[in-house]
């Protein structure tokens, strides 16, 4: 008996990126599907690398057409606009994962509360994304727990939106209360590398953005996220970091709020709030506990365990919608 098809369309064929993400983890959660992903822009050989399995294709549009031309089961669009149905045949569910005019479908689900409050959802219309845990090295896990001085990163796609000049004096006022902090950056823009080299106090060190580079998490004792130009609707980097124990402190804004609990990390509304966050995790034992609250709170919500019932629970709806 051949296995039922799933077909998910993504804009963006990079896996850095938070939908060809979102959609490999769906790979994942599913396995009992044949799975196809078709992308609407140039697909990287590290995103076909990753997918392994799944058949990837690159289209230069999403049709009706196309899709019905593949006999997919289930379809789900990662931010797909447009007016017209996705399918005149399959069940269809369209994964919003920012505000703007996406396609209609059987069931419509948003990635947090606060982006389906933006489009005019609810909090019943939400479907928390599952990540990976990040691959995890035992060196590095027992030097985040033998060391002095902490270690704290922030990993971000390298996009020039995502890493604003705004941030140069935010990490020097940082690197100034904290001058034995050691800073490391994944997916940063070469252009900021001088910038924030002299912000931290040469203590600043950069990895290129990459599937992999998650694998840092297990390293670093906070997971920073400061952009006061862009509010995240998910922030998948948050769920990935609460997985390996590594403690977010992060904007109180967007989806993170969504994540973190004063149990699992520190929400921050201003330069002080992240002074304070950075403050608590000098203690050890303050440290321990955050990172063991965290990593048992992102096991509960964000495993893909989690994700899949989740997930399922969608699909059945939108079969049941279709008849």
């Amino acid at each position: 008996m051949s296995r039922l098809r799933l077909l998910q369309i993504c804009n963006v064929g990079e896996i850095v990126g938070g939908t060809a993400a979102c959609a490999w983890t769906v790979t994942r959660a599913l396995p009992e599907f044949g799975h196809v992903v078709a992308f609407l822009s140039n697909v990287s050989d590290e995103t076909r690398r990753t997918f392994q399995d799944a058949r990837v294709e690159r289209w230069s549009a999403c049709s009706r057409r196309a899709v019905d031309a593949l006999r997919p089961d289930v379809v789900i669009a990662h931010n797909v606009g447009g007016r017209g149905l996705i399918s005149g045949s399959a069940v269809t569910v369209q994964y919003v994962h920012s505000a703007g005019r996406r396609a209609p479908a059987d069931v419509t689900v948003y990635c947090s509360r606060w982006l389906a409050a933006q489009m005019g959802g609810t909090a019943g219309d939400v479907l928390y994304q599952g990540v990976p845990r990040p691959v995890r090295t035992s060196r590095a896990v027992d030097r985040r727990g033998n060391r002095d001085g902490l270690v704290i990163g922030r990993i971000c796609t390298p996009i020039a939106q995502k890493w604003p000049a705004s941030i140069i004096p935010f990490y020097a006022r940082l690197a100034e209360r904290f001058p034995d902090v050691n800073w490391e950056f994944v997916g940063c823009p070469r252009r900021r590398w001088p910038e924030l080299e002299t912000a931290c106090r040469g203590r600043a060190r950069f990895f290129r953005a990459s599937w992999h580079a998650r694998r840092r998490l297990w390293k670093w004792d906070a997971l920073l996220y400061h952009n006061p130009d862009v509010t995240e609707s998910f922030g998948r980097t948050v769920a990935e970091s609460l997985r390996a124990g590594c403690v977010p402190i992060v904007d109180v804004r967007g989806g993170f709020v969504e994540q973190v609990t004063p149990a699992t990390g520190v929400l921050c509304a201003s330069l002080e709030d992240f002074v304070a966050g950075i403050a608590r995790l000098q203690d050890y034992g303050v440290r321990r506990r955050m990172s063991a609250a965290a990593q048992a709170d992102g096991e509960r919500q964000f495993s893909i365990g989690a994700f899949r019932e989740r997930l399922l629970g969608r699909i059945r709806l939108a079969a049941a919608k279709t008849g």
